[in-house]
């Protein structure tokens, strides 16, 4: 008489909580294609913008892929009804989970460094400077430690999916929730000061109230982010350990906080580039966030002030807003261009006139999208 096969049971926990799983990642990425379709549209249209930040974009890309790919490994483990499963199936499923984790973490990578290397053309203060340089530096050292210790963890690399592995030499799960630990410490870190970075300058320009908040409103998504990380290292903590009882609906329960976590990055990478849709909306229900133009202009300047800039720079009045096109669209105006010669040895005066305009909220969310 032929052996029943050993078959692992999917709780009614487990399968509603892979149901929950399914019906808040896909929304989730239906909200991030928004924002990302915003960037590359506005970095296209009207005016072409591609140019030395190319790699932002090309980032932009490749994360987006990535965390797609990622969401779609994970689906493997997520089966939505109770049913008992054979071991093959649910090794196929964990592997393709384990295979997820440096996606993950490239993904992760890849949309925080695209937007440290966005703040970094902003007119930060050297503080932030600098933490921007320190941020690109850890996310590039802990991308590298923790691909090595995932391919390395195991021996062979099979047992860290397959329990029917004989004699495996692997890491205890102790280690596992260490290095989980010290992720979400840098997931955490990076967000916060990545959300706050823009938030600072942005909330010190001189611009209405309603404005500001918008735009920290979109800068500060990140800070949504690092909350899913709290909640999944709660969860991490559990992972090994013997007493829990329904170890796959753990599983999947963390699945689902670094998904969202992942979107969730993602859309606070990309919705800075939401600000002229929405501003434009509340426009039309006659909501105004600014008396202003929003294609800025040097308006911030005292007419005192811009008076002595004209004189020392040699640049008029008039020329102030094809110069502040020039900015925003990444090209040199014409006027910069006739005048930059005459300008050179006052360049640092004209520089400290035009400082509040160029961190104006348009400016700056023009080279955040």
């Amino acid at each position: 008489m032929d052996e029943q096969p050993f078959l692992i049971p999917i709780t009614d926990r487990a399968a509603y909580l892979a149901r929950v799983h399914i019906g808040t990642t896909i929304p989730l990425l239906a909200l991030c294609l928004v924002p990302f379709s915003a960037r590359l549209y506005i970095r296209a249209w009207p005016i072409w913008r591609f140019g030395w930040d190319d790699a932002l974009i090309v980032a932009g890309l490749v994360s987006f892929a990535l965390a797609i790919t990622d969401w779609v490994l994970v689906l493997g483990e997520m089966f939505t009804s109770p049913q008992l499963i054979t071991v093959s199936r649910a090794t196929n499923a964990t592997m393709l989970a384990y295979i997820a984790i440096p996606v993950w973490g490239l993904a992760m990578t890849c949309i925080k460094a695209s937007v440290a290397l966005t703040l970094l053309r902003l007119p930060l203060d050297r503080v932030w400077i600098i933490s921007l340089r320190v941020i690109l530096a850890v996310l590039v050292v802990y991308l590298v430690g923790d691909t090595v210790y995932i391919f390395t963890k195991c021996r062979p690399l099979q047992a860290s999916w397959d329990f029917t592995v004989v004699n495996p030499q692997c890491t205890d799960p102790h280690t596992d929730v260490i290095v989980s630990s010290i992720a979400t410490a840098v997931n955490i870190t990076t967000d916060v000061l990545l959300s706050l970075a823009p938030m600072i300058t942005l909330w010190n320009v001189r611009r209405p109230l309603r404005e500001r908040v918008l735009v920290c409103i979109l800068t500060g998504m990140g800070l949504f982010a690092s909350l899913v990380s709290i909640l999944k290292a709660v969860l991490i903590m559990s992972w090994g350990d013997r007493n829990v009882e329904d170890p796959w609906a753990l599983a999947v329960s963390i699945s689902t906080y670094t998904i969202g976590e992942q979107f969730l990055a993602l859309l606070a990478a990309c919705s800075p580039s939401l600000k002229g849709p929405i501003q434009k909306l509340l426009r039309k229900f006659g909501i105004l966030l600014t008396r202003y133009e929003t294609n800025i202009s040097f308006v911030h300047i005292s007419p005192t002030r811009r008076r002595r800039i004209d004189a020392e720079s040699g640049i008029s009045s008039g020329q102030y807003d094809e110069i502040a096109d020039g900015v925003t669209s990444g090209k040199p105006s014409r006027a910069a261009s006739t005048s930059g010669e005459a300008s050179t040895s006052t360049s640092s005066s004209a520089a400290s006139g035009q400082d509040d305009a160029l961190k104006s909220p348009d400016i700056i969310t023009n080279h955040v999208s």
